[in-house]
């Protein structure tokens, strides 16, 4: 597939970050086959050349702020101009980075006595924008009996890392990791993910594989298997991983021959590691020990799936003493968790690693929940799950003893899926105080979104982190208070998590943060009894639809946007600008910034008038919805001299049969500015994803440019029979937009208030 060609960087010491940027432009741009290609062109250099500053505060928790903190930038790529460029915090705690290139960065906040915070930097602003906020970035006190936590979620470096095509050859083009450089590019797979991965005291994941060079033993019923091998095992070490998960459903995927070529191969590449052995006994006794900073913890890992396309003994997934012995991840069952913690944990801070649930979900199962409740009960200090590979939001349980953080799922840190929900996770970087007297609580927990992006971590920073803390702090918000329809409530309530700053956070309790409410009314036209899609346009990252009201007599919806990458825009930190990977696209339909709706991103297609046929695009993954549940499809149409534009929508079951599809909107051609469309989709009763093409169509004449831009796909999820009379929300959450119909047809409008509630870290003890 052909794309537009993605800015390259160059460091010649004789050029300012911006004019080392224009000058990488390639020369012969101007050339291209059409006129459009050399207006973007001229416009990235343009674009290139215009620096932009970085600004921020640095403060304490107590929100006091901390002068001499030391910022550095940290960039790859195009964004390697900005490489180390360093400013220092003044008296207000403000700093500025000045005359930066237009390519996003991380940033690394250090000072003396304060643990280090890597956050990005969002420097893809439009070119009327001088400077960039970043925001608030709290510093955490170091001190002796305080220790940094840093948990992830599933890893491999197999399958299509090592095999893209699925041929069975390793090493051809397009293999992430190839035989003769393994450790080097599993290293270049974590590059935008080390700094962040080395920041905390200690940094645990689940590598959800074996981990052997011998792959000739898979599991003869199992569906899925696979591998990673021992030299990018090597490479998660030397990224700051210090210590892996085993207990989990793929370890004996290579049986017994590969458990064992795993429980070498892990500590031989520098790594602690804990949940699995070659029979029950002593996977048992794998618990790790660590005393951090003055603060006791103990790891142990659990797997509560223990059969997959067999019940043969010889085949579970377990270990187990037999006889005969077998090899295998230690099980999630109430006497291993009874043991962890009553014998091994105690006088400890326990921290029980689960790996369960069902496979793309956004809550829990009424199994993890119930192994939640009862490792809390028996005096966890945190508990950390995985599995599902989504994320979901971050649970409370309060046993007596104050409520205890549980990480439901923490999705994917690297993995090869190409499941649409499954690109969006999280780290957790978690704060735990041990005082004079042995108590031992979480201090502090922060969340640090990033995506999958063609199986690379990457972190996102700007409006895409924004909506990244909405979607946890909805998942939390949202979580049922019980297990299932038809049990009772079991106590396990969501944890208040909004975006702050350059990170997101978790909290426990209404003491640890603020809001602020304010009510926004917009009188809407209606167009038989509707008013269509109304968004609700936030005033800030951490900006929630508290309430909604209307001023006659109407039933309303709320939903969540669900496409994601419809804005176009390009949030993430990593080494190239705009590339795209998540649609279709060519030299005929490609993500320019130089017309835009919003933000510095839309999508141009590219028609001649002899041209024979349509230009499409659409995104390279199915988007997952509730089967049952309406959509409504809307966004912002341009065109220059265009042909007619359509839009196809192709329904799919939710393991991806084909369904249906049909047009469901058309606009004719011509020239017209920027105009909304909007369209409701009933899908089909077995439908449950969807995937939406966006065609460009040959003028009549000459050349045709057409644009697309700030594309949302809602699923409405929520009604209110008369929001004449109120309705109330439970916030945080990431509901987006709101439609009404009106009970009176002879009403020409609508009024629709909206109360907007905002968060805020309140000032902390440090």
């Amino acid at each position: 597939m052909t794309r537009k060609r993605v800015l390259s960087a160059t460091t010649l010491p004789s050029l300012s970050a911006c004019a080392a940027l224009c000058a990488a432009l390639p020369a012969g741009e101007a050339m291209a086959a059409y006129r459009f290609d050399a207006t973007e062109a001229a416009f990235d250099a343009t674009y290139a050349a215009t620096p932009i500053d970085a600004t921020g505060v640095v403060v304490d928790e107590a929100g006091s702020p901390i002068a001499g903190a030391e910022v550095t930038a940290i960039g790859w790529g195009s964004g390697a101009v900005n490489d180390g460029e360093l400013a220092f915090t003044d008296e207000a705690g403000a700093f500025t980075l000045a005359a930066l290139a237009r390519r996003s960065v991380l940033l690394r906040v250090e000072v003396d006595g304060y643990y280090s915070e890597i956050v990005p930097a969002d420097l893809h602003r439009p070119l009327a924008a001088a400077s960039a906020e970043v925001g608030r970035v709290v510093l955490t006190e170091q001190r002796a009996g305080r220790a940094r936590l840093l948990v992830g979620g599933d890893t491999m470096f197999g399958r299509r890392f090592v095999d893209s095509d699925a041929d069975g050859v390793e090493g051809e083009a397009g293999d992430l990791i190839r035989p003769d450089t393994r450790e080097a590019d599993a290293l270049a797979v974590l590059s935008f993910l080390r700094d962040v991965l080395s920041s905390a005291d200690y940094t645990q994941v689940n590598l959800e594989s074996p981990v052997t060079a011998s792959a000739a033993t898979p599991h003869p019923y199992k569906s899925f298997t696979f591998f990673s091998y021992p030299e990018t095992v090597r490479a998660l070490a030397l990224s700051g991983v210090d210590a892996v998960s085993l207990a989990n459903n793929h370890m004996f995927d290579y049986l017994e021959g590969g458990v064992t070529d795993t429980l070498s191969a892990v500590p031989s590449a520098g790594l602690d590691w804990f949940g699995a052995g070659p029979d029950e006994t002593t996977a048992k006794g794998t618990v790790l020990y660590r005393t951090l900073r003055g603060v006791d913890m103990a790891f142990q890992g659990f797997n509560q799936l223990v059969n997959d396309g067999t019940t043969a003994s010889a085949y579970t997934l377990i270990a187990s003493d037999g006889p005969p012995a077998k090899a295998g991840a230690l099980e999630l069952s109430l006497a291993e968790i009874s043991d962890f913690m009553e014998e091994d944990a105690a006088g400890r801070f326990g921290i029980p690693v689960l790996h369960g649930g069902t496979e793309y979900s956004d809550y829990p199962t009424s199994g993890m929940r119930r192994r939640f409740i009862q490792l809390v009960q028996k005096g966890a200090g945190m508990v950390v799950a995985h599995h599902p590979h989504t994320i979901h939001g971050v649970g409370l349980y309060d046993a007596g003893a104050g409520p205890r953080f549980v990480f439901m799922s923490l999705g994917n840190m690297v993995f090869d899926q190409d499941v649409f929900e499954t690109y969006q996770s999280y780290l957790a970087a978690i704060d735990i105080d041990e005082d004079s007297s042995g108590n031992r609580a979480v201090h502090r927990v922060q969340l640090i979104p990033f995506q999958n992006e063609d199986y690379v971590p990457k972190l996102v920073g700007g409006a895409w982190l924004g909506r990244a803390a909405r979607h946890i702090g909805h998942l939390s918000t949202t979580l049922p208070t019980a297990p299932s329809p038809s049990e009772a409530a079991d106590g396990m309530t969501g944890a208040v998590v909004f975006a702050s700053g350059p990170r997101a956070v978790a909290v426990s309790d209404p003491s640890q943060y603020t809001t602020s409410e304010h009510v926004e009314t917009r009188i809407v036209p209606l167009k038989s009894r509707a008013t269509g899609p109304v968004e609700h346009v936030r005033s800030s990252a951490a900006d929630s639809l508290a309430a909604l009201r209307t001023t006659a007599a109407a039933s309303c919806d709320y939903g969540r946007e669900i496409m994601l990458y419809g804005d176009f825009e390009d949030s993430d930190v990593d080494d190239a600008f705009h590339e795209g990977s998540m649609w279709s696209v060519s030299e005929y339909r490609y993500i320019q910034n130089s017309v835009v709706h919003g933000g510095t991103g839309a999508m141009v297609f590219l028609r001649k008038s002899n041209s024979t046929s349509e230009v499409s695009t659409y995104m390279n993954n199915r988007v997952k919805f509730e089967p049952g549940r309406k959509l409504t499809l809307t966004g912002f149409a341009k065109g220059d001299n265009a042909g007619q534009m359509r839009v196809q929508v192709y329904w799919y079951t939710s393991g991806g049969a084909s369904v249906s599809n049909s047009v469901v909107f058309t606009r004719v051609g011509g020239t017209y500015d920027w105009q909304q469309f909007s369209v409701n989709l009933t899908p089909p009763a077995n439908a449950g994803s969807v995937r939406l093409y966006f065609r460009a169509g040959a003028p009549a004449s000459g050349e045709a440019t057409a644009f697309l831009d700030d594309v949302s796909l809602v699923e409405w999820e929520g009604t209110v029979a008369d929001s004449s009379l109120g309705l109330a929300l439970a916030t945080p959450n990431n509901w987006s937009f709101v439609r009404c119909t009106a009970v009176d047809p002879a009403l020409t409008s609508l009024g629709v208030t909206m109360t907007h509630r905002s968060y805020a870290l309140a000032p902390a003890t440090p």
